[in-house]
């Protein structure tokens, strides 16, 4: 979401200069084959000789926060103040009668009305102003997920339509940007980046998507990209079974793996034993993580792919129309290619197909 507002706020010349420059900078290839063995990285949601469902949430695992905070905000005003001195006041006002049974006096027939007041403004700020970011974990969809069809050679990304909607966009023009730390890396900090630049795939604008959950270290994030290359360049008989499919529904406990899921590279690494004293320690916090992660699955919905998309590759199915600007629509189309960066070649960049 943070990163579609960005596309359509009018930036700067210093600010596009800057990321000209980090651009310029990266290690990005196309279609780039790397000298690793392939590994899933746990962020398959479903694979066959058609599609590939990829998890395209980086930080997944760390929701919970913003559902806490809700949480705790709806009891306070929802419960605390709703029905200690909101219905209260109400009763009040209408029976003349104060809570403790002697008639309203005039600081009554004061505060009542001014509680109900307070309580509206507070509903009404929260609402307006923090709306952005309690849809950032529920009340929207409940994955973010990338489909690599091998057959019609697409790539799909499913988001809320206020982050940019469903796009679609040629295989041959993701660009792969690889970074973390390297292997025994204790920070969990494996990032794998598919960016789709506009003179690449021709849509007018830049896009990207962070793949894959949390990733050890660099080197399982070239894995999760050579895995997804080698499924869309020579089939699903050219990748390994994944280890574990991710499941669409929120079980529990995938959202207790969730949670614990940042102690990972240090358990792989041979700190068992600090892993297992650390979970001891902040148990409760980790059971109240987990309680939360699971709860903001829960108030969101299911991931639904349009119908062209899910019949696409079938016998006689259309291929899907790949996005453009122009689809936002004549004044967001103009935001869009305003925001499309130049990207700069550097001696680790190849050129475009």
């Amino acid at each position: 979401m943070i990163y579609w507002e960005s596309k359509i706020t009018c930036f700067d010349e210093e600010s596009k200069e800057n990321i000209r420059i980090s651009a310029a900078e990266g290690n990005s290839q196309i279609l780039a084959a790397l000298n690793i063995a392939p590994h899933d990285g746990q962020a398959i949601f479903a694979v066959n000789e058609r599609f590939m469902d990829v998890q395209a949430a980086w930080q997944e695992d760390r929701r919970g926060v913003v559902a806490f905070i809700f949480i705790g905000l709806m009891y306070f005003l929802q419960y605390q103040i709703f029905f200690n001195l909101v219905l209260p006041g109400i009763g009040s006002i209408s029976s003349g009668i104060g809570p403790m049974g002697y008639p309203l006096t005039t600081e009554g027939y004061i505060f009542a009305p001014l509680s109900i007041l307070v309580w509206l403004a507070a509903n009404i700020v929260l609402f307006r102003f923090g709306w952005r970011w309690i849809r950032l974990e529920i009340f929207t969809q409940r994955r973010l997920v990338i489909r690599f069809n091998r057959l019609t050679r697409q790539v799909h990304i499913n988001r809320p339509s206020y982050a940019g909607g469903i796009v679609t966009f040629p295989w041959e023009s993701t660009v792969a940007d690889i970074s973390g730390g390297d292997k025994g890396s204790r920070l969990g900090d494996g990032v794998l980046a598919l960016v789709w630049p506009a003179r690449y795939s021709g849509a007018g604008f830049d896009d990207f998507s962070l793949v894959g959950g949390t990733l050890s270290d660099r080197d399982r994030a070239e894995a999760l990209w050579e895995y997804i290359r080698r499924y869309m360049e020579e089939g699903i008989n050219a990748v390994p079974s994944p280890t574990r499919l991710r499941s669409m529904f929120p079980w529990p406990w995938d959202s207790v793996r969730s949670t614990l899921s940042f102690m990972k590279p240090s358990w792989h690494n041979g700190d068992k034993g600090m892993v297992l004293t650390f979970a001891l320690l902040l148990s409760p916090l980790l059971l109240m993580h987990s309680i939360c992660h699971w709860l903001s699955l829960l108030l969101c919905w299911p991931t639904w792919w349009p119908k062209a998309i899910r019949r696409a590759g079938l016998p006689g199915a259309p291929v899907p129309k790949l996005t453009t600007a122009d689809d936002y629509g004549p004044e967001m189309a103009a935001k869009l290619r305003a925001s499309a960066l130049k990207v700069v070649d550097n001696n680790s960049a190849s050129s475009g197909p």
